[in-house]
């Protein structure tokens, strides 16, 4: 059994069931950061938390649930981040979100990789559902920013494109980083609003002018 060391102070060697749990789930996120979720097993996950591998078994069945579980919890960490605060102009407010997200893939840049590449035998249905609950996060926020309620179905179409072209652009950035993270969010932010306002739709103007000026 390893040390435990390496992931910071030892954990206490005593813990609920519901903190263990937890405590699991976090240390396989933390690999997560360092390597692609397909390269952790779990005797991985059971090292870096100081526990057996019969342990990590209490808890999950197999590593296929460890690992949507830990996903699940960067999805729920993920979605505050992309709350930006209220009271900032519209486009500040997408702008802010933008680096956030920038800012989460990075952080998880192996794990993101993984799940954005076709296939990838961490890509599931469960795991695709995690995804799509994010892109819903995300057209949830445009929408509502969109400067009329509800927005038209090219408007919408055109923010569903861009999401796709968002995490396309930040997969790239993350293996090749082309321009500095805050420049990119700057350039997704110029896409969106080129988007919509190609889109045809009658909001069109609406929505530009409340992201620039």
């Amino acid at each position: 059994m390893a040390s435990g060391s390496a992931g910071g102070a030892r954990r206490p060697r005593r813990m609920s069931p519901a903190r263990r749990r937890e405590d699991l789930v976090r240390t396989t996120l933390r690999l997560f950061s360092e390597r692609s979720p397909e390269r952790v097993s779990p005797e991985d996950v059971a090292a870096a938390a100081d526990v057996s591998r019969a342990l990590v078994y209490r808890y999950f069945s197999d590593m296929d649930e460890l690992r949507t579980a830990a996903l699940r919890s960067a999805v729920d960490e993920l979605a505050p981040r992309l709350a930006p605060p209220a009271g900032l102009p519209a486009a500040e407010q997408v702008r802010t979100a933008l680096r956030a997200f920038i800012s989460f893939a990075e952080e998880y840049a192996p794990a993101y990789t993984a799940l954005l590449r076709g296939g990838s035998k961490v890509s599931t249905e469960r795991t695709e559902a995690l995804i799509d609950e994010v892109r819903g996060q995300v057209l949830e926020l445009l929408a509502e920013r969109s400067g009329t309620e509800p927005p038209s179905p090219r408007a919408l179409l055109a923010m569903r494109c861009w999401i796709s072209a968002v995490e396309s652009a930040v997969l790239i950035w993350i293996e090749e980083r082309p321009m500095p993270a805050g420049e990119l969010a700057d350039w997704l932010l110029d896409q969106l609003l080129a988007m919509v306002g190609a889109s045809g739709a009658g909001e069109a103007g609406a929505f530009t002018a409340r992201h620039i000026g």
